[in-house]
């Protein structure tokens, strides 16, 4: 397994999210046959999706080289300050209202697989495996194969614009999070980020099963992510030729 993703990384890449793939078409078959709402198969989806990246980690035998890394050999936490204000406050701006204790304790476990399996696949595994072309087309590449994913929505039947948005929003925003990755050298407060926005964004759009949204919300993410592209390429600054993530 390493030795795919160290000798052919782009065949390695295509393999990992073609599972990914496998499990939204193999949970779309199952509720298109069984009848069940897919809405109820997002919390299997995400558990599969963290135990794949957990097994794929462990397989490739990277837990430091992708970012879980003891605090003491954690670097520029300051890093995080900016990206903070850019993710959550706009999302705070939109008056998110904290759900019944039920439903938080749900939204709290539901944006942490995200955050877990979305950072340990992205900003973990597939980064570290295309640093050796360099820092800066390592981010990039990893930030493409993000949004790409994100075209799942169409899948689902969710709005083109708003898919489309949601893709070039991804890609622009994990510029600054694979950004972030390096520089900091870990991963884990990437992934406890993600699940506060996410939780944020779900709490004031109504949940996972929210509709339609307000139309200035896909633009308000692109606008927000294209600052955390240029955030990412500004920490990225002077790191385009550096093949290695500090371990």
């Amino acid at each position: 397994m390493k030795t795919l993703a160290t000798q052919r990384p782009v065949l390695f890449a295509v393999l990992v999210l073609l599972i990914l793939e496998a499990i939204v078409l193999g949970a779309l078959l199952l509720s298109d046959l069984a009848g069940i709402p897919l809405l109820s198969l997002d919390l299997p989806i995400l558990l599969l999706n963290a135990i794949f990246a957990a097994i794929l980690i462990g397989m490739l035998r990277w837990w430091k080289e992708t970012g879980f890394t003891a605090p003491s050999r954690w670097k520029n936490l300051r890093f995080f300050i900016i990206p903070l204000v850019l993710l959550v406050a706009p999302t705070l701006f939109l008056q998110p209202q904290f759900p019944p204790l039920d439903r938080a304790v749900i939204l709290i476990v539901v944006t942490l697989l995200i955050g877990f399996q979305e950072e340990a696949i992205f900003r973990g595994v597939l980064l570290r495996t295309f640093m050796p072309r360099g820092a800066m087309q390592a981010v990039l590449i990893s930030a493409a194969l993000f949004g790409l994913i994100h075209a799942n929505s169409f899948l689902v039947g969710r709005d083109p614009m708003f898919v489309i948005s949601q893709i070039v929003a991804s890609f622009l925003g994990a510029i600054g999070l694979g950004a972030l990755r390096i520089r900091t050298n870990t991963i884990v407060p990437l992934i406890l980020l993600h699940a506060l926005n996410d939780f944020l964004q779900f709490s004031a759009t109504g949940g996972l099963e929210a509709g339609e949204v307000a139309s200035y919300i896909p633009i308000l993410k692109i606008v927000i992510s294209g600052l955390m592209a240029l955030y990412g390429l500004y920490l990225l600054r002077g790191k385009r030729d550096d093949s290695n993530i500090a371990k």
